[in-house]
């Protein structure tokens, strides 16, 4: 169960990667985006979260594991407003209490 969580923050590494590549590789056309660090990050940061996922999935229904991924979205809201100074609106946060709700109905093992 453990790795379901590395996976997670994996794919959220990701994310917070491909907007920092976003943001440093503006006006740079394609090539400049490619080698970015900061997307070349992202992709390593995928594979590896691709690599953990197919662990997980050896061990755990997909119908069990994938709902856990949904936690992404609580992680990245909250990297949205603490490194990149996005709004975070109480819209955000009863939407993500929705969805973190619904992992634990549809997992009632992780309570």
């Amino acid at each position: 169960m453990h790795l379901i969580f590395i996976a997670v923050i994996l794919r959220s590494l990701a994310s917070i990667f491909a907007k920092q590549a976003a943001l440093t590789s503006i006006g740079q056309g394609i090539y400049g985006m490619v080698v970015n660090g900061w997307f070349l990050a992202e992709l390593f940061t995928l594979g590896l979260q691709a690599l953990i996922w197919v662990m997980v999935l050896r061990r755990i229904a997909l119908s069990v594991a994938y709902p856990f991924m949904s936690f992404v979205f609580a992680l990245n809201l909250l990297a949205a407003g603490l490194i990149f100074g996005e709004s975070i609106l109480p819209q955000h946060i009863i939407g993500i209490t929705v969805i973190i709700a619904g992992v634990v109905i549809l997992n009632p093992t992780i309570t």
